[in-house]
This record gives structure tokens, sequence and C-alpha cells, in this order.
């Protein structure tokens, strides 16, 4: 919950700054941050746990980081970013991911 409230604090500020001309901050902008935030979080919750299927969401993380400072892009890119980002992160999980095997019948 100290996160969130973290959160809601760093994005006030922002719109504070944003209204008195200090920094430009359009509300397109404003919500690929933070996606990008949530796509970097759960990467990283996914890392921590060994899935590393996790890098799937630091890859879209990092390109909605790009897309909102540098690069403009358009919605089939953000889209096909997406899609590249999580199967490069399922493909490296399939790879290195030990196997196991599951007995459903056993108690």
């Amino acid at each position: 919950m100290k996160a969130f409230s973290i959160f809601l604090i760093l994005i006030g500020i922002l719109s504070f700054l944003s209204i008195f001309g200090v920094m430009n901050l359009s509300f397109g902008i404003f919500i690929g941050i933070l996606f990008a935030i949530i796509f970097g979080v759960e990467g990283v919750r996914e890392l921590i746990k060994g899935n590393l299927v996790g890098i799937g969401g630091l890859l879209f993380s990092a390109f909605l980081f790009a897309r909102a400072f540098v690069f403009p892009f358009s919605g089939k890119q953000i889209f096909l970013a997406f899609v590249a980002s999580y199967l490069v992160g399922i493909g490296l999980h399939m790879l290195f991911k030990r196997s196991t095997k599951v007995n459903f019948w056993s108690d």
C-alpha cells in the first residue's frame, strides 16, 4: 500500500510540474509511463519468482519508456512490440527452465 501512495504522490508532482510548464506531460505520455511502470514491476516480480517470462515485461516496459520520451510509435507497432517482447520471454523461459513432471493422480 505504501508503494501505491508513493506512486500517487509522484503522479501529483508530475501533474503540477506539467501545469506550471516545467515539463510537458500529456495524458498519452502519462498513460504510457503508467503502463511501463506496471509492466516493469510485473516483470521484476516474475523474475524474482524464477520465471523468465518476466523478461518480456521488462522489454515491453523499456519499449514504452522509449515511446514516451524518445521515439513516436504507432498503435500497430506498440501491439507488435508487446507480442514480440512476450514471445522472447516465453522462449527464454522454455529454453532455460528446468522441466518438472507433475503427477496429477497422486496425493
